[in-house]
């Protein structure tokens, strides 16, 4: 009879201690921060410190819609394109500004010519220095794209489980044709721009503190806090109807 030990190895226990320790520590930061921003600045912590800077753009952006179009659509596009923070509260204020269908068309086409034009920038400019610097670790992800393609490319934009930049990266070092890198982005990024994008729009809508708790903004927070798991459980069943197929 073989007795099967129930206690976790050392390595797992490890494991599992620095993990908890990295939440707990997160979570002890997150509150400092909220403490801190509450000392030193309290009327940004309450609803009408929100409108004193929200109505203000909403002015702006609903004054000069063409101008708001354009500044909005570049710095989404510049972001996409250098990989650097801020796109999600881009698509917040253009939902806020532009509602959510004009919003999420602004936000989705940015991004998608942002990444393309990394893409680009990759394939003819920078490959010599990437594959020097780089290639043997992102030799994996090219075979992977090389292989399976636009399949591969649509479950990382639907799950962006790999960094946005390292999908353009890996796309410009590989032979994907552009047109076919551009449309899969377009539609495997469509879920979640609107879904900010939404919420962005339900949050230009709150006047008071009972408007937090309406059907639609809750609804719509709601989505975006359950969009990782629903589109980590969709990527799951699409690779395994993927699987059958073949």
């Amino acid at each position: 009879m073989i007795f099967r030990n129930p206690l976790p190895d050392s390595t797992s226990f490890w494991r599992y201690v620095r993990s908890a320790l990295l939440l707990a520590g997160s979570a002890g930061t997150a509150f400092l921060l909220w403490r801190l921003a509450a000392e030193t600045c309290p009327e940004c912590m309450t609803l009408q410190g929100w409108r004193a800077w929200h109505d203000p753009l909403l002015d702006f952006v609903r004054s000069n819609p063409f101008a708001a179009t354009v500044v909005l659509f570049v710095l989404h596009v510049l972001l996409a394109m250098l990989a650097m923070p801020g796109a999600s509260l881009l698509m917040l204020v253009a939902g806020a500004g532009l509602g959510p269908l004009a919003g999420t068309l602004l936000c989705l086409t940015a991004c998608t010519a942002g990444a393309s034009l990394s893409m680009l920038a990759v394939r003819h400019f920078l490959q010599p220095v990437l594959r020097r610097r780089m290639g043997a670790r992102l030799a994996g992800l090219e075979r992977r794209v090389a292989s399976d393609g636009a399949a591969y490319l649509f479950s990382l934009r639907l799950l962006p489980v790999i960094p946005f930049a390292l999908v353009n990266v890996v796309a410009g070092l590989s032979g994907m044709k552009v047109w076919t890198f551009t449309w899969i982005s377009f539609v495997g990024m469509l879920a979640g721009t609107f879904v900010y994008v939404n919420a962005g729009s339900q949050l230009a809508a709150i006047e008071t503190v009972g408007d937090l708790y309406s059907p639609r903004a809750l609804l719509s927070l709601a989505a975006l806090a359950l969009l990782p798991w629903t589109l980590k459980l969709g990527h799951h069943v699409w690779q395994r109807r993927v699987g059958a197929i073949a």
